[in-house]
C-alpha cells in the first residue's frame, strides 16, 4: 500500500491520496424526488450509480429515504454498485424496519460486495425520530463488524443537532463523521463549525464534508454563488488536512438542470487528480499564521512519514490559513 494511502480506514477499500478518491455522494432512489418534495424541480431521473459516474464521484452511501428501495427489492438493486469503487449502506433510515432488520441486511450484503467499506448511521442525533441506538447496542455491532474489516459512520448536523458533548460516546465508537450544514445559509460558517467539531472530537478521527446540492432547508436551489463558497471552504479544510473526504448530495438531484450541481461538476474535474498530505496528519490551527508552515509538519503515527499538512498540488497553489483566523 502507498504511504499516502489510509491503511486502517475505509478498512476494505483505502482511500487514495488525491481529492478525487475522497468523494462520495448521498444516494437516494431515483424516484425518491419525483413528487417534487422540498421543492426540488423535475427531469430526468437518474438512478445512484448512474448519477455518481456523472459527477465523477468513486463512493456512493446508499441511503434509503422513504423506503425506496423497499427491502424486497435490495438484492436487485445493489447489482448496480458493482464496478463501484466503494459503497455504504444505512442501518438507520426511514426505511421500514426495526434497526436490527436493518443491521443484518447490511451484513448479508457486506458477504457479497468486497466493496462495502461503511455502514451509514443517517439521521441518528436528530430529536424525535427514534433512530439514536444505545451506546452498549454499538459496541456490540462494532463487535460483529471489525472481522469483516467494516467500519461505522454516522451523520451529525452543525446546524440542527449541533456539537453536544452528550452525543461523544456515541461518535467515539464510529470510525468516520459525516458533518452536515442543513441551511444553505450556513455555508459561510463551516470553518469555525469544524473547528468546533475538532474542539471536541481531536485530531486524529476522519471527518467528511456534507455538500449540500440544494437547500433543503429553505426548499429552495443552492445559489452557485453559495456553491462556490462551500467548495471553497471544503478545499481548505481539505488542504489542511482538518476534512478526510467530502459528500455530495444528492444523486437523484444530478440531472434537473440544477447550477449548483453544474459548479460542483466542474469543481470535481478542476480538482480530482490533486494530491493531499497523508490522510492520517491531524490539523493544526496555530494561533499565528507566520507559525502554521512549521507547526503544520507532523510524523504521521501510522505511515511514520513526514508531511505539510497542505496542499501538495503544487508550489505556491496553497497557502495555509488557520481555519480559525478566517
Amino acid at each position: 500500500m502507498n504511504a499516502t494511502e489510509i491503511s486502517h480506514y475505509p478498512f476494505r477499500v483505502p482511500y487514495g491520496s488525491t481529492i478525487g478518491d475522497r468523494l462520495w455522494m448521498w444516494g437516494h432512489h431515483a424516484h425518491s424526488v419525483s413528487d417534487g418534495i422540498y421543492g426540488i424541480p423535475g427531469g430526468e431521473e437518474v438512478d445512484m450509480a448512474e448519477a455518481c459516474r456523472l459527477m465523477g464521484i468513486p463512493g456512493c452511501a446508499v441511503v434509503r429515504w422513504r423506503n425506496m428501495p423497499p427491502a424486497s427489492g435490495i438484492d436487485s438493486y445493489m447489482e448496480q454498485f458493482k464496478t463501484m469503487r466503494r459503497v455504504a449502506f444505512s442501518i438507520t433510515d426511514e426505511a421500514a424496519g426495526t434497526f436490527e432488520e436493518k443491521v443484518d441486511i447490511a451484513f448479508g450484503l457486506a458477504e457479497r460486495m468486497p466493496n462495502l467499506t461503511t455502514f451509514f448511521l443517517d439521521d441518528f442525533f436528530v430529536g424525535g425520530n427514534g433512530l439514536m441506538q444505545p451506546v452498549d447496542k454499538l459496541r456490540a455491532l462494532r463487535k460483529r463488524m471489525e472481522p469483516l474489516g467494516l467500519g461505522l459512520a454516522v451523520v451529525l448536523y452543525a446546524d440542527q443537532d449541533g456539537v453536544r458533548p452528550e452525543f461523544k460516546e456515541h461518535l467515539d465508537l464510529c470510525d468516520e463523521i459525516s458533518y452536515w450544514f442543513w441551511n444553505g445559509r450556513s455555508v459561510t460558517d463551516i470553518e469555525a463549525q469544524v473547528s468546533k467539531l475538532r474542539a471536541m472530537i481531536g485530531d486524529g478521527k476522519p471527518v467528511l464534508l456534507g455538500q449540500y446540492m440544494w437547500d433543503f432547508g429553505a426548499k429552495s436551489p443552492m445559489p452557485p454563488e453559495w456553491m462556490e463558497l462551500q467548495l471553497g471552504a471544503a478545499h481548505r479544510l481539505l488542504c489542511a488536512g482538518a476534512v478526510q473526504g467530502l459528500v455530495f448530495h444528492c444523486t437523484p438531484i444530478v440531472k434537473r438542470g440544477l447550477a449548483a450541481v453544474e459548479v460542483s461538476r466542474r469543481w470535481i474535474d478542476a480538482h480530482q487528480a490533486q494530491k493531499l498530505s497523508c490522510a492520517h496528519h491531524s490539523y493544526s490551527s496555530p494561533s499565528r499564521e507566520d507559525d502554521a508552515a512549521e507547526a503544520s509538519v507532523s510524523e504521521c503515527q501510522v505511515c511514520h512519514i513526514r508531511s505539510r499538512a497542505g496542499c501538495h498540488g503544487g508550489a505556491g497553489e496553497y497557502r495555509f490559513v488557520p481555519w480559525n483566523a478566517l
